[in-house]
């Protein structure tokens, strides 16, 4: 037997992967620019510092110049205790030789440095030592009556350039990726569905299934997939239609070779399908699943080709391992038919025909409705036939087989199956002259009714019949 392909396990979708995958990039590329931008800041802060270095550096040498040319220390003091004050540094003044005439820290008086900034104003980086802070120096010269006269030095630690992180700039950029992300989530998602469509479509093709609806759209490419996928679905249905009407020939025929060698009752599924499309046209049911039911009805004693021949032609009753291996043949045959896709609903009503109303049949124990519908018209069906074709000595009139299926109403049958089943008999009769009659040891049938008390469950109730011949036994050639 061909096993039943399985559908795969459908993990976390693709799209919902690439959607947290994006989404953690878009937060750790905001993070990263948040800092980013506290350096900016940091950066922004240090050159705005120095600009005003600058300033204030320019501002005391022009505003200086005449009085450092008169010699007017006391004044100019003045203003470079001011500038110091703004920038909290050390301001120093030097005159046309390069002698420190002002030092606001009063460490440097009359020191002799040397005019730097003769050709024009400038920064530098200061470092005493090893351990000392960096400093920043501000150098610019004094000019007057268009002559050099002076310089001023403008000294200022240098600020940490770090800033607070830039939650501003971190959000900007947080959202505007959580945007690109939506976007690339619809539209990962809106090919993502046309594609899954594709493959369930091919996959319902690999196990035989009509693949329904394939991928259809404006895009060419899921066009031409989805044309590609009906075409496909046309052509395996077509196959499979083929290979399910030979395979369905080919039992009846097995069936047929069964009935003429007599190891089974002649004309049994043909009788039991007709009895069966009475009751499936009460049941209203769709043309499709009538077709499935003739079919299993006709195929009713198909595993019985699978059952020795010694065994169904066994004269006298079976032992208990007889009967639970002759009972077995429901399942031999829908074995043979699920390797076929087009046969499997047919194997399943095969399969369950000998299942009880009560749930003590095989080869399940399904009970009620969980029963297949079809395989419950096949079950009262066959019996019927049984009893009005099959005895020890000579079949029962139709009004005693009902009687003997209205006793196991609702413990071997479906009681509304029954009801029907009556209701068709008795309308219309079967007629005695057209039955093709085949006796059967015992009187064996493939139910046993309860007469009104319990069934023993240690009896074998629901095995199907050992089918005897009536005459010797005569081999024929296969």
């Amino acid at each position: 037997m061909v096993p039943r392909r399985e559908r795969p396990t459908r993990g976390w979708p693709l799209t919902k992967r690439l959607v947290v995958a994006l989404s953690m990039g878009a937060f750790f590329v905001a993070t990263v620019l948040g800092f980013l931008g506290a350096d900016r800041e940091g950066r922004r802060l240090a050159d705005s510092q120095a600009a005003t270095e600058r300033d204030l550096a320019t501002s005391l040498a022009e505003r200086g110049a005449p009085l450092l040319d008169k010699g007017d220390l006391m004044r100019l003091s003045v203003l470079a205790a001011v500038v110091r004050d703004q920038v909290s540094g050390r301001a120093l003044v030097l005159d046309r030789l390069g002698r420190v005439v002002l030092d606001t820290a009063l460490v440097a008086g009359e020191r002799q440095l040397g005019l730097l900034a003769g050709s024009g104003m400038f920064q530098r980086t200061l470092r005493q030592d090893d351990n000392a802070d960096e400093q920043r120096e501000t150098l610019a010269p004094i000019r007057f009556g268009g002559e050099v006269v002076g310089e001023v030095r403008l000294q200022c630690q240098v600020q940490d350039a770090a800033g607070a992180f830039d939650f501003t700039w971190f959000g900007l950029v947080f959202l505007s990726c959580l945007t690109l992300v939506a976007g690339a989530a619809m539209l990962g998602h809106h090919w993502s569905s046309r594609v899954r469509t594709a493959t369930n479509a091919m996959i319902r093709l690999a196990a035989g299934e009509v693949a329904g609806a394939g991928p259809d759209g404006n895009d060419q490419e899921l066009h031409d997939l989805g044309a590609a996928v009906r075409e496909l679905e046309r052509g395996m249905q077509e196959g499979l239609q083929r290979v399910g009407e030979g395979y369905a020939a080919m039992a009846l025929q097995v069936v047929e070779g069964l009935e003429r060698r007599r190891l089974i009752a002649p004309g049994h599924g043909e009788r039991t399908a007709r009895w069966a499309a009475r009751v499936a046209e009460r049941l209203q049911l769709l043309p499709a699943d009538r077709d499935e039911l003739d079919l299993a009805c006709r195929l009713v004693d198909l595993g019985k080709a699978s059952v020795r021949t010694s065994l169904l032609q066994k004269q006298g009753m079976l032992t208990e391992v007889e009967s639970q291996s002759l009972q077995h043949h429901p399942v031999h045959a829908a074995e043979q038919l699920d390797c076929v896709p087009g046969l499997r609903r047919v194997a399943k009503l095969v399969r369950h025909q000998l299942e009880r109303y009560d749930g003590k049949g095989s080869p399940e124990g399904l009970r009620g409705d969980r029963i297949p519908l079809g395989a419950r018209v096949v079950a009262v069906a066959a019996a019927f036939d049984f009893l009005t074709t099959c005895a020890a000595e000579q079949p029962l009139p139709w009004q005693e087989a009902l009687v003997q299926i209205g006793k196991a109403r609702g413990e071997v049958f479906d009681p509304w199956l029954v009801d029907l089943l009556t209701e068709e008999v008795t309308k219309e009769p079967p007629v005695g002259d057209a039955r093709d009659v085949m006796i059967v040891p015992a009187g064996a049938m493939p139910w046993r009714a309860s007469n009104g008390g319990d069934v023993d469950e240690d009896e074998v109730e629901d095995g199907e019949i050992e089918v005897m011949t009536d005459e010797p036994t005569r081999e024929e050639p296969a």
